[in-house]
C-alpha cells in the first residue's frame, strides 16, 4: 500500500488550534487515527497545544487589562476636566461676591474641588497645610535667623 503523502506542518497547526480530539480530528481530516496518534505523541503535539491555551488566557487576560486601564484613564480625565471647569467657574464668582456667608461657602468649594482633584492623581486628600499661615511674622523672623539678620 503506498503511503500518502499528508501536509504535516499544515495538520500539526489544525491539530494545535483545535479542540478535537485525537480521534475526531483524524476522522475530520481523513487521516488513519494509528499514524496521527502516533505522530501527535512523538511531536507532543498535545503539548503545544497546551501552550497555544495558556497563551491565549493570558493574551485575554492583558487585553482586558489593557481595556480597563483605557476606561478608567478616561474616567479620570473626564473628572480632572470637570474639576477644572468647575474651580474655574467657582473662582470666577469668588471674584466677584462680596457677602463673607458667600465667600466661605466659595471657599469651601474649592477645598473639596482640591480634594477631588487630588483624589483622581491618586495624591493625599488631606489638607497639606499643618500649620496657621495666616501670621506671616514667624515666618520672617525664620528667614531672618537663617540669614543671620534680625
Amino acid at each position: 500500500m503506498a503511503k500518502s503523502n499528508h501536509d504535516w506542518a499544515k495538520i500539526k497547526v489544525e491539530f494545535i488550534k483545535s479542540t478535537l480530539s485525537i480521534r475526531d480530528f483524524a476522522e475530520a481530516f481523513n487521516i488513519p487515527l494509528g499514524t496521527l496518534s502516533r505522530k501527535v505523541t512523538k511531536e507532543k503535539w498535545t503539548d503545544e497545544r497546551s501552550q497555544v491555551d495558556h497563551k491565549v488566557i493570558t493574551k485575554s487576560i492583558e487585553k482586558t487589562i489593557e481595556d480597563r486601564v483605557d476606561e478608567l484613564t478616561q474616567f479620570e480625565n473626564k473628572n480632572l476636566k470637570a474639576i477644572a471647569y468647575a474651580q474655574d467657574e467657582v473662582l470666577k464668582m469668588l471674584s466677584i461676591c462680596e457677602k463673607p456667608n458667600e465667600i466661605k461657602s466659595l471657599t469651601g468649594a474649592l477645598l473639596d474641588l482640591q480634594k477631588g482633584y487630588r483624589l483622581a492623581l491618586g495624591a493625599s486628600t488631606e489638607n497639606q497645610a499643618t500649620q496657621d499661615v495666616s501670621d506671616f511674622t514667624e515666618w520672617i523672623k525664620e528667614l531672618n535667623n537663617e540669614k543671620g539678620t534680625d
